[in-house]
């Protein structure tokens, strides 16, 4: 009987420490911290994400990534965009469609300060490429009159483009490919993470981040502004990013659609900080395109917020960013209204 009382408390104790032990194994296998670099989109992945199976949620994001880059890339020989962008008629998946009937939307919103089909135009530029020259100014005003959003036509599933139409949805891709981390995200046990795309950033998770913006006129390390945010994404556009020389001249890879050309303005810098990847780059775009006024209507229909970086070292926020941004850098001075 004794012995039976023994092998019952044995027993218990066993199971109590097993309980115990499950319980440190689940705190610390929650808080597993993993650090993953791989290249996709042009671009390099960085990826830091704090918690349960962060390594598997990180190779299913990589993996997303490339599955997105393979569908939207005019690049990719059989994605397709670029079949649609051969055949100038092409039935899309649902994903797709989706993605393009948001971007048109921006373009019209923007009165078509990007535009996706655009393809054309940096195609003949070619920005980035080791043999760059400057193209002629009959070909860019050839390649300029196909540039039109208005021309594509949706019915249903099936996409049309007009005649010598190419879409390019680089200004774009890298914010989507967030929003494509932030669904793997949700779905797994993540407490924190930080997706950097290229430069376009998924924020997640409870506790405010702490973003750092290049300086545009520094180098790759050099943050001139830092601002502080919640969960979001965040992606910047600016006239450093791709660059290449010609006769003296540099040239940058935002392309007006308008003139053509790079565009000229007085900004150096554009970062947007807003709910969605996709509009977060979209709209860094647009911004730097459109310039500082005639951007604040169209990040208050997205509800997004901006920082504005202008060539006279003068810096512009808008309201909702004003409490969160710090220049870091003395040469640098935040505008303030008279």
């Amino acid at each position: 009987m004794k012995d039976k009382k023994k092998m019952t408390v044995i027993i218990a104790v066993s199971a109590a420490f097993l309980i115990v032990a499950a319980v440190i194994f689940d705190v610390i296998s929650s808080k597993t911290e993993i650090e993953k670099t791989d290249f996709a989109m042009g671009a390099v992945i960085s990826q830091k994400i704090t918690g349960r199976n962060a390594e598997e949620t990180a190779d299913e994001i990589i993996s997303s990534i490339k599955e997105r880059e393979n569908a939207i890339s005019w690049r990719i020989e059989n994605s397709e965009i670029a079949l649609l962008n051969k055949n100038k008629k092409a039935e899309v998946s649902d994903e797709t469609l989706s993605v393009l009937t948001e971007l048109l939307d921006v373009c019209q919103k923007s009165r078509g300060a990007v535009d996706l089909t655009i393809g054309n135009l940096t195609g003949l530029w070619n920005i980035g490429s080791e043999n760059f020259v400057v193209p002629e100014k009959d070909e860019i005003s050839e390649t300029l009159d196909a540039v039109s959003w208005e021309e594509v036509e949706i019915k249903g599933n099936i996409v049309t483009l007009g005649e010598n139409q190419k879409i390019d949805l680089g200004f774009a891709g890298k914010g989507l490919a967030c929003d494509d981390a932030k669904k793997i995200l949700d779905a797994s046990d993540i407490s924190e993470a930080i997706i950097n795309v290229g430069g376009s950033l998924c924020l997640y998770g409870k506790n405010d981040f702490t973003v750092g913006v290049r300086n545009p006129l520094g180098d790759v390390n050099d943050y001139m502004v830092v601002i502080t945010i919640s969960e979001g994404f965040v992606s910047t556009s600016g006239n450093y990013e791709r660059v290449s020389e010609f006769g003296g001249e540099k040239y940058h890879h935002i392309l007006s659609t308008e003139t053509g050309y790079p565009v000229e303005n007085d900004l150096l810098s554009v970062t947007v900080v807003c709910n969605s990847g996709l509009l977060s780059d979209a709209l860094s775009t647009a911004c730097y395109c459109l310039g500082y006024e005639k951007s604040l209507e169209l990040l208050e229909e997205y509800d997004a917020e901006a920082v504005f970086i202008f060539d006279s070292k003068t810096v512009k926020v808008t309201e909702g960013l004003k409490d969160r941004t710090e220049i870091k850098n003395d040469e640098f001075e935040l505008w303030k209204e008279n």
